[in-house]
């Protein structure tokens, strides 16, 4: 069986640059709507929209699983000039830090498991905005079985929504956009003191994730004071 990092280094090793040095569309036309400051980019990959949010004047930092798309995405950096803090790293140990990010954005990438939706959301300041890009199921070719989840990045039909409960919903839409099943969404982290009665903190805690995390307790406290 493969892992995810060995399965993506060699995605990496056989594709370069494939769809070009562009960044993502659904990106560029949320632009102004995202939060100007600090931004992550979550699963990176080779580093265009990391470059692009860059050039328009957002702190970037950024983090892929794959150390051949990270060295990509320096060398585009570079390339181009540009400031970029990009780091090899896995989401399951990637460390945010509380209310740290103005912006994150997530493109062909989907979380595997919920609380990592609550810990995203704990990243970002109030106001902050979530935008994230992928496929829908019915573009999937084949099945993807558990053992192999750190390749599916289809979402299912209002999944991204479940799992955003507490946040506003900016923009979404999934359908065909230019042939291909599309999910897309730009969300916003509530500003108000009482974010945690919205269910913001806690939406990810029952079922499946028992316990709180201090880092989502502290929350808590702060936004009930």
């Amino acid at each position: 069986m493969t892992d995810a990092k060995s399965y993506w280094e060699r995605y990496y090793a056989e594709k370069k640059f494939v769809d070009g040095k562009a960044p993502n569309s659904f990106l560029v036309d949320m632009l102004p709507r995202l939060q100007k400051g600090k931004v992550l980019d979550v699963a990176m990959g080779e580093g265009s929209n990391a470059c692009y949010l860059a050039q328009k004047g957002f702190e970037v930092k950024g983090f892929d699983i794959s150390k051949t798309a990270v060295e990509r995405a320096k060398s585009l950096a570079k390339e181009m000039s540009l400031e970029l803090d990009a780091q090899q790293a896995d989401l399951d140990l990637y460390l945010m830090g509380l209310m740290e990010y103005d912006s994150i954005i997530m493109t062909y990438f989907r979380p595997g498991v919920t609380r990592y939706y609550s810990n995203i959301i704990s990243a970002l300041k109030q106001g902050g905005t979530l935008l994230v890009h992928s496929y829908s199921q019915q573009q999937m070719n084949e099945a993807i079985g558990r053992d192999e989840d750190y390749r599916n990045f289809y979402f299912s039909s209002n999944e991204i929504l479940k799992n955003l409960s507490g946040m506003k919903i900016l923009f979404y839409q999934e359908g065909l956009i230019d042939g291909k099943h599309i999910v897309q969404c730009l969300a916003q982290k509530p500003v108000e003191k009482d974010a945690a009665k919205l269910g913001l903190f806690d939406m990810h805690t029952k079922g499946h994730d028992k316990s709180k995390s201090k880092q989502l307790e502290l929350a808590e406290n702060l936004f009930k004071k």
